[in-house]
C-alpha cells in the first residue's frame, strides 16, 4: 500500500494507532481545529550566554488571543521538520495538526546544528540548560498564555526529559515517546557491545549539519560526532550519565506520559519501563505499542497527546486520566489490554533448562534441567556465515498445549566457556509458529568481559551489569553469564514454541539495518547445559 504523504501533513494525519485503546474515547470536550497558521521561520531564542537559537514558530493566526505552546528541540534540522519526507529524522509531530486546534508549535535547532549559534554538546549540560532557556523564551511571548508542553519522539522525546528535569517553571507537561533514558545501555553499547545504530546516527546527523554550508561550527561538532562514530568511551561513566535522563528521573516533577512500541527493542522500549519506574508520585501514563503506520513523519498517537495536552495546557475535560495507567499491546492476539503497574504484580516467574541431544546447533527448552553436557559452537570470523550472523544455537521449547502470554523482562543465565580472552553473546527471542516460521519478539547481548553484575540491582528476571571495567575470560574455564533481555508481551498460541537462539555476531544485514559492532576474534565458546548448575531462560508467565 503506497502512502501519500500529504494525508499525513495535514489536520487528520492518516496514521494509525492514535490511540492506545481498542475503541477510540469519546472525551467530553476537546480542542477542535478552527484557526489559520501564521509563521515565523527566522526567530531567534536568546540563551542566557548570549548565544541565539534558531526556531522555527508556527502559532494561530487570532490578533489578541494566547495559545500554550509545544516546543520540540533537536539536533535534525527544524526545516526537515515541515516537509513531508519520510526520514528516520522527521520527529517533531505535526504542525499542521497542533495549530488549527488552538496550540503554537516552535521547532528548534539545538546549541551548534543548522542555524543556531554556538558550539554543539550532544545532549550535553549545555543542551540541557538551554532547554530550560528556551521553554521560558516561548512562555513569556505575547501570543503564548505561559502553559508550555513539548512534542516529538526519539531525540526529541529524549530532550523532553532532560527539559523537565531543568524545571523550567512554564513547562507544564511532557509526552515522551520513544524516549530512552540510558544513552550508554539503550543507544551506546548493549551489554557493552558496541551498536551500529551509532554510527549510523552520526552519519546522518553529519549529513543534515555538515554539507549544506549553514552551519559554521562544523569543527567541533565532529569532535562530539568522531567520539560516538569510533565508540571511543567503551565503559559507562561521566560522558555517559551527564547525557542520560535516570540519573536525574527523581527531578521530573511534572505530568508525563510515556510511551514506546514493542518493536523498538534494541533502542528505545527500555527507556518507556525506565521512565516509568524512575519518575516519583506524579500523575502519569505509559503506552507500549505495534508498531505505528507508516513511522514517518512522525504523526502516531497525535489524538491521544491531545487529549493529554488538553486536559494539562488548556484545563479540558478529557478524562486522560481516568481508568488505568497503563495500556500494553498485546502480540499475539493483537489487541489493547489495561494495567496498573510495571512490572505486572500476577508474573509468575518461571525458568526454561537448555539441553536435548547433544552436541549440534538445536536443542530444547524444558521445564526440568536434564543430565550435565556441553554444546560447543566454533565461531570463525572470517568465513561467510560469520557476516550473516552464523552460527546460531536454537533451543526450542514443545509446541504449547495451552495458551501462554510472556509480560516482562526476560534473562538468561548461561554457562559458559571460550578459548577465548573475551566474545560477544547475542540473544533472540521469537514465538515460531507451527509452520516453522519465527516472529522476533525481543533480544539481549552481553561482552563476556561485561559479565559482573550489581546484586543489589539485580532482579532474577533483570540482571544489571555496572559495565565499569572489563575482566578478560581465563580460557577453559566455566563462567555464567547473566544476559538481560529487554522486555515483551506476547501471547503464544497452542502449536507455538518459544524459540531462543544465541550466536557470537550479528548478521551485517540484520532485519533493522543496524547490525552490533561484535568481536572478529575466532573462538570455540561451549555451554555447559543441565547438571547442578544449568543454563537456564528466565521468563514472565502472566496466568490466563
Amino acid at each position: 500500500m503506497n502512502v501519500d504523504a500529504n494525508r499525513i501533513r495535514c489536520v487528520d494525519p492518516l496514521v494509525s494507532p492514535q490511540y492506545p485503546f481498542n475503541e477510540p474515547p469519546r472525551p467530553p470536550e476537546r480542542s477542535e481545529p478552527r484557526y489559520a497558521s501564521v509563521a515565523d521561520y527566522e526567530a531567534r531564542i536568546p540563551m542566557r550566554d548570549g548565544v541565539r537559537l534558531a526556531a522555527d514558530v508556527i502559532r494561530p493566526s487570532a490578533a489578541g488571543l494566547r495559545f500554550p505552546a509545544l516546543v520540540t528541540t533537536s539536533v535534525y534540522t527544524r526545516q526537515l521538520q515541515r516537509g513531508v519526507i519520510a526520514l528516520g529524522q522527521n520527529e517533531a509531530g505535526i504542525s499542521e495538526f497542533w495549530v488549527p486546534r488552538g496550540y503554537a508549535h516552535v521547532i528548534v535547532d539545538v546549541r551548534g546544528s543548522n542555524d543556531s549559534e554556538g558550539i554543539y554538546d550532544l545532549f550535553g549540560p549545555q543542551e540541557q540548560q538551554d532547554l530550560h532557556d528556551a521553554i521560558e523564551w516561548v512562555a513569556a511571548q505575547p501570543w503564548c498564555d505561559g502553559n508550555i508542553g513539548m512534542s516529538g519522539v526519539s531525540y526529541m522525546g529524549r530532550t523532553q526529559l532532560f527539559a523537565a528535569e531543568q524545571q523550567p517553571p512554564h513547562l507544564k507537561a511532557i509526552f515522551p515517546y520513544d524516549a530512552s533514558c540510558d544513552f550508554y545501555r539503550d543507544a551506546c553499547f548493549h551489554g557493552g557491545i558496541g551498536t551500529n545504530f551509532m554510527t549510523h546516527w552520526t552519519s546522518f546527523v553529519m549529513n543534515l549539519n555538515m554539507t549544506s554550508g549553514r552551519n559554521p561550527n562544523v569543527e567541533r561538532l565532529k569532535e562530539k560526532l568522531e567520539i560516538m562514530y569510533s565508540l571511543k568511551y567503551p565503559y559507562d561513566g561521566p560522558f555517559y550519565q551527564e547525557r542520560s535522563a535516570w540519573p536525574r528521573l527523581d527531578r521530573v516533577q511534572i505530568p508525563a506520559y510515556f510511551g514506546c512500541g514493542w518493536y523498538m527493542n534494541e533502542l528505545h522500549l527500555k527507556g518507556a519501563f525506565d521512565g516509568w519506574l524512575g519518575t516519583g508520585a506524579i500523575p502519569k501514563r505509559m503506552m507500549i505499542g505495534p508498531r505505528p503506520w507508516p513511522l514517518r513523519p512522525w504523526a502516531g498517537y497525535h489524538h491521544e497527546m491531545l487529549r493529554w495536552y488538553d486536559h494539562w495546557l488548556k484545563g479540558m475535560d478529557t478524562r486522560v486520566m481516568e481508568g488505568a495507567p497503563i495500556q500494553l499491546w498485546i502480540q499475539g492476539e493483537d489487541t489493547w489490554r489495561a494495567e496498573h503497574e510495571w512490572p505486572l504484580k500476577r508474573t509468575e516467574w518461571r525458568e526454561y533448562f537448555l539441553g536435548g541431544p547433544g552436541n549440534g546447533r538445536e536443542g530444547t527448552l524444558a521445564e526440568t534441567a536434564g543430565a550435565q553436557q556441553a554444546r560447543p559452537m566454533v565461531f570463525d570470523p572470517a568465513s561467510a556465515e560469520a557476516w550473516h550472523g552464523e552460527p546460531r544455537l536454537v533451543y526450542r521449547t514443545a509446541p504449547m498445549a495451552r495458551a501462554m502470554e510472556l509480560t516482562g523482562p526476560l534473562a538468561l543465565y548461561l554457562q559458559a566457556e571460550s578459548t577465548a580472552t573475551d566474545t560477544d553473546w547475542l540473544v533472540f527471542v521469537s514465538d515460531e509458529g507451527p509452520d516453522g516460521r519465527a516472529r522476533e519478539l525481543c533480544k539481549g547481548w552481553l561482552r563476556a568481559s561485561h559479565r559482573r553484575i550489581d546484586a543489589a540491582r539485580s532482579k532474577p528476571g533483570k540482571p544489571y551489569h555496572p559495565h565499569l571495567e572489563g575482566e578478560p575470560l581465563v580460557p577453559g574455564t566455566v563462567y555464567e553469564f547473566p544476559i538481560e533481555i529487554w522486555p515483551t508481551c506476547n501471547v503464544f498460541k497452542p502449536g507455538h514454541r518459544l524459540r531462543l537462539e544465541i550466536a557470537n555476531a550479528d548478521s551485517i544485514i540484520a532485519a533493522n539495518g543496524r547490525p552490533h559492532v561484535t568481536l572478529r576474534r575466532g573462538a570455540t565458546n561451549t555451554i555447559h547445559e543441565g547438571g547442578a548448575t544449568p543454563s537456564r531462560l528466565v521468563v514472565p508467565v502472566v496466568p490466563r
